[in-house]
């Protein structure tokens, strides 16, 4: 994805220029697609088998090709699984490196959230990676991470969301809205912290604003403020299951 870093930037000249400086086929790239995002940036997405991989090259291509007319970034479709039943000596590694290789992605591309205790005295942690990764490793039922065979959930897709009001169906790039909580707990709503930092009750800004009861975290089962109606299922009778095509998508949001 290229996003210019000016007002006056030309996606058609950046464009152009890419064209004139990079061989897709040195790269052994054969299809490409290009289309604007949402958030009006030019979208370049390498279609066919090994796109994951022939897509960062691409981007390190266009980074040395665009230098700092613009920023390249190499968005995924993202899914996201929850392990459970992880050992107190598992460590971080291990879990990506077990993701990476039941799903068949790259490391880069797979982000871990805290490791949480359960009552039983096993751990638990939110993943998330490429959708067609997180949809093959929930195929398999169970994971091997270290010495321990994990259970692996999958979770529900999330809604699009702008991160400037944190309203659901539009993104930042489009929001009509004079509130911005950039700088505001996802968790609490409250400034100076992040949702991993904050030990406070959750409390839904958007529900609060609205008037409704908030004793609650954004977007969670309990909160009215989205509806939730695309789910995630995996495909349960093949654990090998295929991906997209095409390796594309969006780029990381909160930091949970």
């Amino acid at each position: 994805m290229i996003t210019g870093n000016r007002e006056d930037f030309s996606y058609a000249d950046a464009l152009r220029k890419a064209r004139g400086s990079i061989s897709l086929k040195e790269l052994e790239i054969n299809k490409t697609k290009v289309r604007k995002a949402a958030n009006g940036s030019l979208l370049i997405e390498v279609m066919g088998a090994g796109g994951a991989e022939k897509a960062s090259k691409l981007k390190d291509k266009l980074i040395e090709v665009l230098k700092d007319e613009a920023r390249v970034t190499r968005p995924v479709t993202k899914g996201e699984v929850r392990l459970i039943g992880l050992h107190d000596a598992t460590s971080t590694e291990e879990i990506i490196k077990a993701v990476s290789g039941y799903g068949n992605c790259l490391i880069e591309d797979i982000k871990l959230g805290p490791i949480h205790p359960m009552r039983n005295g096993l751990f638990t942690v939110w993943v998330q990676c490429p959708l067609g990764a997180a949809v093959r490793i929930a195929n398999y039922g169970k994971i091997g991470v270290g010495w321990t065979q994990v259970r692996v959930d999958l979770l529900n897709n999330r809604p699009v969301q702008c991160f400037r009001c944190w309203r659901f169906g539009h993104l930042k790039h489009s929001c009509p809205s004079k509130e911005d909580f950039g700088g505001s707990c996802f968790r609490c709503g409250d400034e100076g912290h992040i949702a991993r930092n904050c030990g406070a009750p959750p409390a839904c800004k958007i529900c609060k604003s609205d008037g409704r009861a908030y004793n609650h975290r954004l977007g969670s089962n309990l909160c009215p403020a989205v509806n939730i109606s695309t789910r995630i299922k995996p495909i349960l009778n093949s654990t090998n299951a295929p991906g997209p095509s095409k390796e594309s998508a969006v780029e990381n949001k909160h930091e949970d």
